[in-house]
């Protein structure tokens, strides 16, 4: 695993969430359909690393079929 922060790169893209996701634990966000996020890491278990930038650039975790 790379010790890199992904902070420190450009995101991936900017996508418009088109499912809701409530967060369960600390490390994720909440997202709502019409909200625009910016992806940073994408992970082998079907998950994102992003910034809601709708919802205060939110930081954290979210399902990436909610994109």
């Amino acid at each position: 695993p790379s010790s890199e922060d992904p902070w420190n790169h450009p995101p991936l893209g900017t996508y418009t969430v088109v499912s809701t996701y409530t967060p369960t634990l600390d490390d994720e966000i909440y997202v709502h359909p019409g909200d625009q996020v910016q992806v940073y890491t994408e992970y082998d278990d079907g998950w994102c690393l992003g910034v809601n930038i709708s919802r205060g650039n939110a930081r954290g975790v979210f399902p990436r079929h909610c994109l």
